[in-house]
């Protein structure tokens, strides 16, 4: 599997290598994306992928769920999503 791609010029992540890189369920990171939190997705294969830079803001909602007990749909909801 690869852990970038380029589309358009830009670097993306895959749903499935962001949930292995942070040691999390593949549900959590569609959910976050379902919300719109990590910018515009591409299709790949029969998932999706989002850019690279939002990586920071997907670390910034698994750290208030995860680390300081926030709901996931609450975190979701603090950043608009």
């Amino acid at each position: 599997m690869s852990t970038r791609l380029e589309i358009h010029g830009e670097w993306f992540v895959t749903l499935a290598t962001a949930a292995e890189c942070y040691h999390v369920e593949l549900r959590t990171i569609e959910a976050v994306f379902a919300h719109g939190l990590l910018g515009p997705g591409e299709r790949v294969g029969d998932s999706f992928a989002f850019p690279e830079r939002e990586l920071d803001r997907l670390a910034l909602v698994l750290r208030w769920h995860r680390h300081h007990g926030f709901d996931l749909e609450a975190v979701l909801g603090f950043l608009g999503g």
